[in-house]
């Protein structure tokens, strides 16, 4: 049995609820609806030489070490320290990755030191070692520029390119030129780190994300993340030949010196081997979530379908059977990593701190039919009756009202909350409001939707991030800091410990808003609570019990 399963079949956990409309259970049985994983999104690779592979995992803040042979993951960093988009190793055996969120540049030595050489670089993605010893990296996305970093830190970087277009997951060749990808061009191209020139190598790309030589040196490899190809360009030709068809949202690869290709997908969260010499494809680590975050489910659903905001997509998956029935993906659409998710009757609104947006998607089609800018560590929305979207800003303290205009107006509801977070709506009250948690002050907060009066319904909590309202009126809330499920009765504040010792939140990293990956909580008609965790990439649901 996994670890996973072993955890998850836990024993009832009892508790004494306080009654609102009818008793609430005694008792819940926790189980697995989607069992986990040990990544949060697969990104960055580099085959080591002795049998395995490092893999970098961002959100998760880990370097995992994969064994080629059977596809055992061990934990090689651990968070914080780990949080790597892209990983390589030195010429002494060190091992470097890039801190994307924090702006730092990361090396563990053999003997297990592990020490920040380069900081305040936002952005910081992909990294490689010319034959010379020489260290380069890039900024993406918070940044755009090429750098010379010295491997030892004593040094301070030296930008070498400012605004070559995103340039991503590279390596040098043969010739001692960089060759790597432009995200936002469709381009590989040639780069003389010595003079700064750069060439088109070769084009015509949906979403080029990284490349690398194969074990000759002769032609490059090409992930291509909207098609979903893995794709080999021809030297010095630039002639292009598609390999091998992948699922979309790859990310990085490898090749060992057995010219076998190894593929991150960061959608799937799974790592893939393909055979350049037949196409054949085999998985080597599988997951069936990414990084489970927000969870919604509509009151009035008898089969309990729940919404997972995953990051790297929006996934269906039912609740009662864990089977995954729908998917919508980055890249490969115009949807943006969702972090939290809220329904209406017609629409799925999404928020994502990772790119800073709201969007409101068609609940049928899954269509996108808007998509809103706001860079203030967004958590929590929801749609109210008159279309207007009510939003957490985690990193301003401020709850919001967006309008349904174009473009969208936006208006301050109510401020000094301390980290909001998750959002649970009480609009059928006389006095409609919506019940807030504030991860940094650990209140539950009620907000008056008239005026913005706020009242405090709970303190005393731990980084309370998800809440959701039960059948009976009670809240339920995930108490992240204390790793527990809790209620909360509105009216008395009066809390029960429903779950204990639960695998949810990940250490806060420095350059993430509040709370950054929620913990999601969602309530079924049938009274079971539905709670993602970000540790295991997992799903869980607690059924009350008779």
């Amino acid at each position: 049995m996994s670890r996973f399963l072993s955890k998850s079949l836990a024993a009832c956990v009892l508790l004494a609820g306080a009654q609102v409309l009818a008793a609430p259970p005694k008792a819940y049985r926790q189980e697995v609806v989607v069992a986990g994983s040990h990544f949060q999104g697969v990104h960055g690779l580099v085959v080591d030489g002795k049998g395995h592979l490092l893999a970098s995992n961002l959100l998760g803040q880990t370097v995992h070490s994969v064994d080629l042979s059977t596809g055992a993951v061990s934990t090689l960093v651990g968070p914080p320290l780990g949080g790597a988009d892209d990983v390589t190793l030195g010429p002494d055996g060190s091992v470097y990755w890039t801190g994307y969120f924090t702006g730092q540049l990361m090396r563990r030595t053999p003997d297990g030191k592990t020490r920040v050489i380069a900081k305040e670089l936002p952005g910081l993605n992909s990294l490689a070692f010319r034959r010379d010893g020489r260290f380069y990296v890039t900024q993406v996305g918070r940044g755009d520029a090429l750098w010379e970093v010295d491997p030892n830190g004593k040094k301070p970087p030296r930008k070498i390119l400012s605004g070559p277009g995103f340039l991503n997951g590279f390596e040098f060749g043969p010739d001692d030129r960089l060759y790597g990808p432009l995200l936002m061009k469709g381009q590989i191209v040639r780069v003389d780190v010595d003079t700064g020139s750069i060439e088109t190598v070769a084009d015509g790309f949906g979403m080029p994300t990284a490349v690398n030589f194969d074990a000759r040196r002769e032609n490059l490899y090409v992930v291509d993340s909207v098609r979903g190809e893995l794709v080999r360009v021809r030297l010095p030709s630039g002639a292009k030949e598609v390999v091998a068809k992948l699922p979309t949202g790859l990310d990085n690869l490898a090749v060992g010196p057995d010219d076998q290709v190894y593929v991150s997908n960061m959608v799937d969260n799974d790592i893939r081997v393909v055979n350049p010499a037949d196409g054949s494809i085999r998985v080597l680590v599988e997951s069936r979530l990414a990084v489970p975050s927000g969870l919604a489910v509509a009151p009035d659903d008898p089969d309990e379908q729940l919404y997972v905001a995953d990051v790297y997509a929006l996934r269906r998956v039912g609740g009662r059977e864990g089977k995954i029935q729908q998917t919508t993906r980055v890249l490969s659409t115009r949807m943006t990593f969702p972090m939290n998710v809220s329904l209406s009757a017609k629409h799925v609104v999404l928020s994502s701190a990772y790119l800073g947006s709201l969007q409101v998607l068609d609940r049928a089609s899954g269509e996108v039919l808007r998509t809103i800018p706001n860079t203030n560590g967004i958590q929590g929305a929801l749609e109210l009756a008159d279309g207007s979207l009510l939003v957490a800003e985690a990193a301003t303290g401020k709850l919001v009202r967006v309008s349904t205009a174009e473009p969208a107006v936006t208006t301050v509801l109510a401020e000094g909350l301390e980290g909001p977070m998750g959002l649970a709506a009480d609009t059928e009250a006389q006095e409609p409001g919506v019940y807030v948690t504030e991860v940094r002050s650990g209140k539950v907060t009620r907000v008056r939707l008239s005026d913005g009066a706020k009242s405090t319904v709970a303190k005393g909590l731990k980084a309370p991030e998800g809440i959701a309202r039960h059948p009976d009126g009670g809240l339920i809330v995930a108490e992240v800091g204390r790793k527990r499920l809790v209620r909360i009765e509105p009216a008395t504040g009066r809390l029960t410990v429903l779950a204990s010792n639960l695998r949810i939140g990940l250490p806060e990293s420095a350059g993430l808003p509040p709370g950054y990956l929620p913990t999601g909580i969602a309530v079924g008609g049938s009274g079971t609570i539905y709670v993602t965790s970000d540790i295991e990439s997992a799903l869980y649901r607690f059924v009350p019990v008779p």
